[in-house]
C-alpha cells in the first residue's frame, strides 16, 4: 500500500480520532482522580470517580446522540470541539481545586462533555471504518493513549501533572480540530445508509436488528458491564500501596490490540472472549484470597476490561451501521457505563460481606451468559444465517458468476451504486486496487460498464 494510502486509510484517521479523544478524556480524568484521593477517603473517591464519573460519561454520550440524529453531522461535530474545548477548561478546577464538592462537581460537568465528544468518535467509527477493520481502528486508538499516558506519567514523577491546562492538552485540541474537520467532509452525505452498510462484512452480525434485538444488546451489554465491575471496580485505596495506575492499564492496552484483532478476524471471537471474561469476578476473589499482589489483580482486571470493552463498543457500532443511524453507535458505551456504575456501586455497598457480594455476582454471571447466548444465537446461529441467505440477493449473484470474496465486497458497492473512491473509503483499500477488482468483475459477468452490471443484477431479481 502507498504512503498516501496509507494516510487516507479510514482506519488510521479514524483509529487517530479515537486515541486523541481517549488521552484528552483519560489524562484529564486521571488528574481529576489524583485530586480527589488527596480530598476524600478511598472509598468515597470510589463513589465520586467510578459512580458519579462514570454516570456523567454516559449522559453525556447520551446527549450526542439526538444532536447527531437531528442536527446533523456538521453541527454534531461542531459541538464535540465546544465540547471538548469546555472539557479542558473545566480540567482547571477539577483537579486544583482545595475543596471536595468543588472537585467533585466540576469533574462532573467535565466527564459529561467528556461522553459528548465520546459519542462523535463511535458514530465516525461506525459510519467510515468497514467493519473489519473496526476493532482494530478502536482497539488501537485506545491502546496507543494508555501508553502515551503512561509516558506522560513516567516524565511527571510517577502521576500526571494537575492544574492549569497544559501544552498538551492545547495540542490535543488542535489534533482534535483536525480530525473533526475531516471526519465531518469524509461522512457520506446521506446517513440513512440501511443495508449498505459496512456490516455486511463476514465479522459483522448477519441480521438486521430490529428492535427487539438491539433491546436484547443492551440488556446484555448493561448485564456484562455489571458483573466485571462488581468482582474488581479498581478500587482506590490500592494506589497507595504498590499499584501504579498508569502502568497497569497499559494491560489495558495490551486486551484491547488482541480483541480488536480477534473482533476483526469474527465477530463470533471477542463475543465468546467475552463470555469467557465473565469469570472476572471470581478469579479475584480467588487471588484476593491468595492474597496475591494488588499490581496483579489491577492489571488482569485491565486486561480482561480490554474485551468487555470492545464487544460493547463494536456491537453496537456494527448495529447501529447496520440500520442506517450511526448515531446510535455510542449506545453500546453509554449502556456500559451504567452497568460499570451499577456493578461499582454493588461491589461498594457489599464490599464488606464476601460471602453476599459472591452471591450477587454468582447470579449475574448466570444471568448475563444466558443473555449472551441467546443474543449470539440470533446474531450467528443457524437461523441467522439462513436469514441471511434469504434476503441476499447480491450475495447469490456474486456466486452465480464466481466473485472471489473480495470482488464480492466491490460488487456489492458498486450495485449500490457507491463510486470508486468511496469504495475504497468502505473497504479501507486504496482506488487502484478498487479499479482493478471493477476490471475483474465487468470481466466475469460479461458486462462492459456499471450500468450493464446494475441492470444485470436487477434481471435476476
Amino acid at each position: 500500500m502507498s504512503a498516501s494510502a496509507i494516510l487516507n486509510d479510514a482506519r488510521l484517521r479514524v483509529g487517530a480520532l479515537v486515541g486523541v479523544c481517549f488521552l484528552l478524556g483519560s489524562t484529564g480524568w486521571l488528574a481529576w482522580l489524583h485530586n480527589i484521593v488527596v480530598l476524600a477517603p478511598p472509598q468515597q473517591v470510589d463513589f465520586y470517580t467510578m459512580v458519579i464519573g462514570y454516570l456523567a460519561q454516559a449522559i453525556g454520550i447520551g446527549a450526542y446522540m439526538p444532536v447527531r440524529w437531528k442536527a446533523g453531522k456538521r453541527i454534531a461535530a461542531v459541538a464535540s470541539m465546544v465540547a471538548a474545548g469546555l472539557y479542558v477548561v473545566l480540567l482547571e478546577p477539577a483537579a486544583s481545586s482545595t475543596q471536595l464538592a468543588s472537585a467533585v462537581g466540576f469533574g462532573f460537568a467535565m466527564n459529561l462533555a467528556c461522553g459528548f465528544f465520546q459519542g462523535h468518535y463511535l458514530t465516525c467509527l461506525a459510519d467510515l471504518v468497514n467493519a473489519r477493520g473496526r476493532g482494530i481502528a478502536f482497539g488501537a486508538g485506545y491502546a496507543a493513549s494508555t501508553l502515551v499516558t503512561w509516558v506522560l506519567s513516567t516524565v511527571a514523577g510517577g502521576a500526571l501533572a494537575t492544574g492549569s491546562p497544559s501544552v498538551l492538552a492545547c495540542v490535543l485540541i488542535a489534533l482534535l480540530t483536525i480530525l473533526c474537520i475531516w471526519s465531518v467532509k469524509a461522512l457520506p452525505s446521506s446517513v440513512e445508509r440501511g443495508d449498505s452498510g459496512a456490516t455486511t462484512a463476514d465479522s459483522g452480525p448477519k441480521t438486521t436488528p430490529a428492535a427487539a434485538l438491539l433491546v436484547l444488546a443492551g440488556i446484555t451489554v448493561l448485564v456484562v458491564s455489571m458483573v466485571k465491575n462488581a468482582g474488581f471496580s479498581f478500587p482506590t485505596a490500592d494506589l497507595s500501596g504498590s499499584v501504579n495506575l498508569e502502568l497497569s492499564r497499559l494491560f489495558y492496552g495490551v486486551g484491547l490490540i488482541v480483541a480488536g484483532i480477534l473482533a476483526d478476524r469474527d465477530r463470533r471471537y471477542v463475543h465468546i472472549c467475552c463470555a469467557a471474561s465473565l469469570v472476572t469476578p471470581f478469579l479475584m476473589f480467588a487471588l484476593s484470597s491468595a492474597e496475591a499482589p494488588s499490581m496483579t489483580l489491577w492489571a488482569l482486571g485491565y486486561l480482561l476490561f480490554g474485551f468487555f470493552t470492545v464487544f460493547r463498543v463494536l456491537l453496537f457500532t456494527d448495529l447501529a451501521d447496520c440500520i442506517g443511524h450511526p448515531w446510535l453507535a455510542g449506545a453500546g458505551l453509554a449502556i456500559g457505563r451504567v452497568g460499570d456504575v451499577a456493578g461499582t456501586a454493588l461491589c461498594l455497598a457489599l464490599g464488606g460481606s464476601a460471602i453476599v457480594l459472591i452471591s450477587v455476582c454468582g447470579v449475574l454471571f448466570v444471568v448475563a451468559t444466558a443473555l449472551l447466548f441467546v443474543l449470539y444465537s440470533r446474531l450467528y446461529g443457524p437461523a441467522a444465517a439462513a436469514g441471511e441467505e434469504d434476503v441476499d440477493p447480491v450475495a447469490e449473484f456474486c456466486k452465480r458468476y464466481g466473485l472471489s470474496e473480495r470482488e464480492q465486497d466491490v460488487a456489492f458497492f458498486v450495485i449500490d451504486g457507491f463510486s470508486n473512491p468511496k469504495i475504497a473509503r468502505e473497504l479501507s483499500v486504496s482506488e487502484a486496487t478498487v479499479k482493478f477488482h471493477v476490471r475483474n468483475i465487468l470481466k466475469k459477468t460479461s458486462t462492459t460498464n456499471r450500468h450493464e452490471l446494475i441492470d444485470l443484477y436487477k434481471s435476476t431479481l
